[in-house]
């Protein structure tokens, strides 16, 4: 019994001290002084800034409308397979196939591909 309890109070103070020790290790992944650069001149002083361009998050454009391929994507994490889509001036819809049965969702055209029906 007093084994049991032994091995309740070790294996949690193991994984909380590798915690502790491992929390420390992604500050010092890139230094400041690398990111920033101060250049003087006659003109005065011009801040250059190193991007890096595979640290910065996604850009992603803000859309307005949902289009065919946005809605397409949106019915097939739904489960409908083998989508048609139907273009019309506020909805799009889509038709398909789910558990072996015709399925259809209409979507609005606002962003996001809202769903009617």
């Amino acid at each position: 019994m007093s084994r049991i309890s032994l091995k309740r109070l070790v294996l949690p103070a193991v994984i909380g001290l590798a915690a502790a020790f491992s929390a420390g290790a992604p500050a010092n992944a890139a230094p400041i002084a690398s990111a920033v650069a101060v250049a003087s001149g006659i003109e005065g002083s011009v801040v250059r800034v190193d991007h890096r361009w595979g640290h910065r998050p996604h850009y992603r454009p803000v859309r307005r409308a949902c289009t065919a391929n946005q809605a397409a994507r949106k019915a097939a994490r739904m489960g409908i397979r083998n989508p048609r889509v139907i273009v019309r001036r506020n909805v799009v819809r889509v038709n398909g196939w789910r558990h072996g049965r015709p399925r259809s969702v209409v979507f609005a055209r606002s962003s996001g591909c809202p769903i009617i029906r």
